[in-house]
């Protein structure tokens, strides 16, 4: 206990959370990839793509470096799919700045509780390899993780929401927001688990929540004293609520996405346009 009269040091922790959505997909740049591909439904990033990805790492790595923030408290969970770990992985060999050699040393967690939502009749689940394949290809990705849990599909919107919840839960479980090693979490994940896990985390209603345009960021955050995540309001100038401020382009193929409407409409925030 310190002497009576002088500050007591607070004990509460503050932890952020990151979902990233992947960037500019390559079948969205070149529909016709698809009619070849053995694998139509695990694009790859493409050129544009790549570059908003590195783009997201400067600026993480910015913002990193002016909060002190080492790489020992980064934990990084990305989707297994090619398009999300491409994206981490461009994301982290640009956090050279860094403490504790981020770019070398952060490992990318293959987290299959945040792949894409199935409403296409798990076509594109059907396209992924295996995880040891993967690891051929990126080093980066950690090879004895084992992903929290595996969705069971397929999925409607309902189920998916439920899993996000799931997620989000078992997330928050297993990096709790007191030990000193959990206080950065990066989820790189797809544009429904964006809107998704936000929904999740912080009680926020899908038409609270920015549409999910290629590698915008959600960042979120609580306090040991707080059991629900907190994020920026919508209309919030340069808030993280679907930020994409770090991009120079952020293109036009892979459109902004908050489609839960009925048949798929958009469902988010009023548009600029909207009377």
């Amino acid at each position: 206990m310190a002497p009576q009269g002088e500050p007591q040091e607070s004990t509460i922790a503050t932890q952020s959370l990151y979902v990233i959505r992947h960037g500019d997909r390559w079948d969205y740049q070149h529909p016709e990839w698809k009619a070849t591909s053995k694998r139509p439904g695990d694009p790859s990033l493409s050129t544009l793509g790549f570059e908003q990805a590195r783009q997201v790492g400067q600026y993480l790595n910015q913002v990193f470096v002016e909060e002190d923030v080492t790489a020992e408290e980064i934990t990084v969970l990305s989707s297994p799919f090619l398009r999300t770990v491409q994206t981490s992985n461009e994301m982290l060999a640009e956090m050279q700045d860094v403490k504790g050699d981020a770019s070398d040393t952060v490992k990318i967690k293959p987290e299959y509780g945040v792949f894409e939502l199935d409403i296409w009749n798990g076509d594109f689940h059907e396209s992924l390899p295996n995880i040891e394949e993967r690891q051929c290809y990126f080093p980066r990705l950690e090879s004895d993780y084992s992903t929290l849990f595996v969705p069971d599909l397929p999925e409607d919107c309902e189920k998916f929401f439920d899993r996000c919840d799931e997620a989000m839960k078992r997330i928050g479980a297993a990096y709790p927001c007191h030990e000193d090693n959990n206080r950065v979490l990066i989820i790189v994940t797809h544009a429904a688990c964006c809107i998704g896990l936000v929904k999740s985390g912080t009680g926020c209603a899908v038409q609270e929540i920015t549409a999910a345009a290629p590698c915008s960021i959600y960042k979120m955050t609580r306090t040991t004293e707080e059991e629900k995540w907190t994020i920026d309001h919508y209309s919030k100038e340069g808030g993280t609520n679907g930020y994409t401020g770090h991009m120079k382009d952020v293109g036009s193929a892979t459109v902004p996405w908050n489609n839960f409407g009925e048949d798929k409409t958009y469902s988010g925030p009023p548009l600029d346009n909207d009377e």
